[in-house]
């Protein structure tokens, strides 16, 4: 049972993730966060369960009511990505990711620039029926 204490201390809570981010929130937001010209969340939400599956994650859950899905995939290291899909102002729809690798917040931002590509990507070939 000395496994226990020593799990423990290698898990760090929210805060210390928080405090731990290499960007500042406003610079993490910008990475992590995308507009979308349309008033769709479905199919924006659709897109994202397109977009993780494209990049090889396997989606843990999807919650369509919550506009909520989080993915995970295994490689050179455990990766998750939590992505949420809200409806803004006029006819557009937000989705804001967060990601984490290992047991780190995910800082860099070329994963979300993939993510975000292939979303864009999933996006145009639904609204033009490409399968």
């Amino acid at each position: 049972m000395l496994l226990t204490p020593l799990l423990a201390a290698c898990q760090m809570d929210s805060r210390q993730q928080v405090l731990a981010t290499t960007n500042t929130q406003a610079a993490q937001r910008a990475i992590s966060t995308r507009s979308f010209d349309t008033a769709d969340r479905t199919a924006v939400f659709q897109g994202v369960l397109s977009a993780l599956q494209d990049l090889g994650f396997v989606v843990d859950r999807a919650d369509p009511v919550l506009g909520t899905v989080s993915a995970t995939r295994f490689g050179s290291g455990f990766v998750r990505f939590t992505v949420t899909v809200r409806p803004a102002e006029g006819r557009r729809t937000i989705v804001r990711a967060s990601g984490q690798l290992n047991q780190s917040e995910l800082s860099d931002p070329a994963p979300f620039q993939r993510f975000f590509e292939a979303l864009s990507q999933a996006l145009f070939l639904q609204a033009n029926q490409v399968d």
